[in-house]
């Protein structure tokens, strides 16, 4: 009797063992496949993940259809685009928006965080990054545009002009004057260029007329350096892959705080800042040789990006197609081949043909970005203040310089005007101003 009770308890440890073995195989089972279920939900590849992808491609898909319907509804019995009618239906269109109303085609704007590309035909495409960054190389994307690395976006729009800046402690501290003047780094502005058949030089005015020296100009000047062909190039090349470049939002200033006088030589250091003293009484170059780029403007531009360890642009003295971009982005019929469009800005007193009032023409050189009055799509001193020297060459001895002088009038010497001067001519007006491509 006793051996079968002893039997009978072995037999219940046994089971007991069983169970228990059996409970943790199922354990261990279940966490298998909980891991699988996880991953199937939550990975790369996994359902949410997809769903999320297929959601946002959803939402993308219906911005864009949104614009397209719009871009249609626009379209009048002539078979051409009505901007009005173009901004109204988009108005309509549900999110937030910046670019909006549009002014003219090509254009770009943004709903939603996406990016909205609207061709001069009304094709309407929308950027795969659009409100984030660039993809491929990791570096920031605002409104379209590439913020470079080792740059910080301060503010602005597309449209209204984006600032940088190289010191991130003035990173979306935003673009007004008052912030302007407290701003620590160095500052570009982004110049669209939208339409690449568009990126070449147009005629100035000067002394409250149209100008007529532009044939006898040349860019890039085939008989400079042995280089300024190649750098041209690899510009212009770098402008059209990218839509646009960065412009110093001021002239070059010096880092003293001295003044500068005939006796101050070229050994100050560069800077693109609001308050600075203008870095004038620099030649194009120290030499009247063509072919020389060496002790003047020149050579402070392009030697900027390295001094201030730049890895991710080029800097050089503004092209004379850069500036007239400018003139172009800040007033669209400044580019048009029509005469009577020509006359018209003349009678308007526009910006490009009459800058009076927005620059310093007060007969007294001020310091960089002095007033708000002399800030347009957030460049300052386009207008008035010095000349300053580009790429340009006039015939076969002299550069070209461009913009206003603070001794003259805005009728007389407006910010698309163009004169010209043998290289090494330096004086107390004239400096000069960068610009940076990606």
């Amino acid at each position: 009797m006793k051996m079968l009770v002893n039997r009978k308890e072995k037999s219940k440890d046994m089971e007991k063992g069983i169970t228990l073995i059996a409970l943790v195989i199922t354990i261990i089972v279940l966490l298998i496949l909980a891991g699988v279920t996880i991953a199937t939900l939550t990975g790369e590849n996994g359902i949410l993940t997809r769903a999320s992808d297929a959601s946002e491609e959803t939402k993308k898909a219906n911005v864009e259809e949104q614009v397209k319907l719009a871009v249609v509804a626009s379209i009048g019995e002539d078979g051409k685009i009505s901007l009005d009618d173009l901004n109204t239906e988009l108005g309509k269109i549900e999110g937030e928006k910046t670019g909006i109303p549009v002014s003219s085609l090509p254009a770009d704007i943004t709903i939603d965080g996406y990016e909205v590309h609207i061709d001069g035909n009304g094709v309407v495409s929308i950027e795969d990054n659009a409100g984030g960054g660039n993809i491929e190389t990791g570096e920031t994307v605002v409104d379209g545009v590439t913020i470079p690395e080792g740059f910080y976006y301060v503010g602005g729009t597309k449209e209204e002009g984006i600032v940088i800046s190289d010191d991130p402690n003035d990173e979306n501290q935003g673009t007004s004057w008052e912030v302007a003047k407290t701003l620590i780094g160095n500052q570009f502005v982004w110049v669209p260029v939208e339409d690449d058949s568009a990126f070449k030089t147009y005629e100035g005015y000067w002394d409250g007329d149209l100008d007529s020296i532009l044939d006898d100009c040349e860019e890039p000047y085939t008989n400079g350096y042995a280089n300024e062909v190649a750098e041209y190039n690899a510009m212009k090349q770098s402008v059209l892959d990218h839509n646009g470049f960065y412009v110093g939002r001021y002239e070059a200033g010096t880092a003293s705080p001295e003044e500068r006088t005939e006796e101050s030589g070229i050994t100050d250091d560069v800077v693109v800042k609001q308050g600075a003293n203008v870095y004038n009484y620099i030649g194009w170059s120290d030499s009247n040789d063509m072919k020389n780029e060496k002790g003047g403007a020149v050579e402070k531009a392009k030697e900027f990006a390295s001094k201030n360890n730049y890895t991710s642009v080029t800097s050089t003295l503004i092209y004379g197609v850069q500036w007239d971009a400018i003139m172009a982005w800040i007033e669209p019929r400044y580019k048009s081949e029509d005469i009577e469009v020509k006359k018209e800005l003349l009678e308007e007193k526009n910006f490009v043909a009459d800058s009076t009032g927005k620059g310093n023409y007060t007969g007294n050189l001020q310091v960089t970005g002095l007033s708000d009055d002399y800030d347009i799509k957030n460049i300052y001193d386009l207008a008035g203040n010095v000349y300053e020297w580009t790429m340009e060459s006039y015939l076969t001895n002299n550069h070209v310089y461009r913009g206003g002088i603070c001794v003259s009038t805005g009728a007389d010497t407006p910010a698309s005007g163009r004169r010209f001067k043998f290289p090494s001519y330096s004086v107390v007006y004239i400096g000069f101003r960068l610009t940076l491509y990606l």
